[in-house]
């Protein structure tokens, strides 16, 4: 069943792709959570690892808060599997809305659609693709809180489908890796739950992972590992972190040790960095915190799961004044939402190290908008490139050892390779990897 699941959802992407566009480079979106003007920023990551503002969308404004704005306070956003699609959640008061944009190569985006859900909604707080088709949103007019879910269809309409009921203290989703499952929180209960999501707004109940104690807010998802993690805020020991594995069938179970301790006062958002490792897979869990306003990085032991604080850490300023963390590749980035003592507010660049240190790219960046909160991080995907074994985008003398790996010993060529595709080794593009390759490989290598 949990195949049946990531099968679908990467046919239905790898089939609509290359039809639709996304933005050519690597690209980070901001939503901007002012209560008299929402927006979301764009911008274009340079091959300096420095963040260029593209240009930034006005989604509402109001003169005082007693005026209704679908459009204000822009909180979270959330990027489509194909880069394409944009969508961010604004909880304005009595006529709570979606903004939905698309994506262009420049990575510039363009509003195409608003629509207000309802009046006093009660949210909604935050929201996932679950296809390229298809939007979860949470929805806390009722009780139970529910899950609910959207058809988007271009150019501009998105129209409600259904709804499954959550239980209580709905305020955050994530959605695996592989596409496969989304994750909702329920801080109520001390619970995550698990759908299985079938990428056609369709979603099946699979029960739920069970807290000791700490309630569960924002859920980060391993990249490539079966583990989920949850920052608890001021539950618990006001600086836990869940994490839980995850079973073939969906299932989670609390893994040994947990909760972790951040180090720091009311974890309040989590997200797992990029690969930082050279020739094995490492990542960090970098934490956001309310109360201290820092960002630490914990180590993720990929053999259990379990993480541990490191000590390193960068310090936002005042209290409540961190919106939001995030990862791309070796960079962090984190948003500032007030200007409050320092007089700085934007998103701020960090490159993280093999030991979880954080590096500053740069002073802070600027949005443009209110209140910098929500980021939302796009990598093109990576073209095959026959015979390069060590993903480096070219093909030399360094793909020797990766693709006699591939040839001998494929097990050890993914562990080696955590990152790289083993099929660059299928030269003569038979669908096998052999000695018939050999002579295509050495033609590439040489030039012949």
């Amino acid at each position: 069943m949990t195949r049946t699941f990531a099968v679908r959802f990467a046919i239905a992407s790898l089939v609509a792709t290359p039809l639709l566009a996304q933005s050519a480079d690597r690209a980070v979106f901001v939503s901007n959570n002012g209560n008299l003007e929402g927006s979301v920023s764009a911008f274009r990551v340079t091959g300096a690892d420095q963040l260029q503002l593209v240009n930034r969308v006005v989604t509402g404004s109001r003169p005082n808060t007693t005026v209704d704005c679908p459009g204000c306070n822009a909180y979270e956003i959330s990027l489509s599997p194909n880069g394409r699609w944009l969508a961010s959640s604004h909880p304005a008061g009595n006529l709570d809305g979606v903004t939905i944009f698309e994506v262009a190569a420049d990575g510039s985006i363009a509003q195409r659609a608003q629509i207000s859900l309802s009046a006093n909604i009660g949210g909604p707080l935050d929201l996932a693709w679950l296809s390229d088709d298809y939007l979860a949103v949470t929805r806390l007019d009722t009780t139970p809180d529910r899950v609910a879910i959207y058809q988007w269809t271009p150019p501009g309409t998105l129209a409600f489908v259904r709804t499954y009921d959550n239980g209580g203290g709905l305020s955050y989703f994530a959605v695996s890796a592989d596409g496969a499952y989304l994750f909702a929180n329920d801080s109520i209960a001390d619970r995550i739950n698990i759908y299985g999501n079938n990428a056609d707004g369709t979603l099946i109940p699979l029960g739920f992972g069970q807290s000791p104690g700490p309630f569960p807010l924002e859920i980060a998802t391993h990249p490539t590992l079966p583990y989920v993690y949850a920052a608890c805020g001021i539950s618990g020991s006001g600086s836990d972190v869940l994490a839980f594995g995850q079973a073939l069938d969906g299932s989670l179970s609390l893994l040994s040790g947990a909760p972790f301790s951040s180090g720091g006062s009311s974890p309040s958002n989590c997200f797992v960095s990029g690969d930082v490792g050279t020739s094995s897979e490492v990542r960090y869990l970098i934490v956001g915190h309310g109360t201290d306003a820092t960002a630490r990085t914990m180590s993720i032991n990929n053999g259990t799961g379990a993480l541990a604080a490191t000590g390193f850490l960068f310090d936002v300023g005042l209290q409540g004044t961190l919106g939001d963390v995030s990862a791309l590749d070796d960079l962090v980035f984190v948003t500032d939402n007030s200007s409050a003592t320092d007089g700085l507010t934007g998103i701020y660049v960090f490159r993280i190290g093999t030991n979880g240190s954080l590096t500053q790219l740069g002073p802070i960046v600027s949005t443009g908008g209110i209140a910098p909160r929500s980021i939302a991080v796009w990598s093109p995907p990576v073209v095959a490139l026959l015979g390069d074994m060590n993903c480096d985008g070219i093909v030399s003398v360094g793909d020797i050892a990766g693709f006699v790996l591939a040839l001998t010993d494929p097990a050890a060529y993914a562990l080696q390779f955590p990152n790289c595709d083993i099929n660059n080794a299928d030269i003569n593009q038979d669908s096998v990897i052999s000695v018939g390759d050999i002579a295509g490989f050495v033609a590439l290598l040489t030039g012949g």
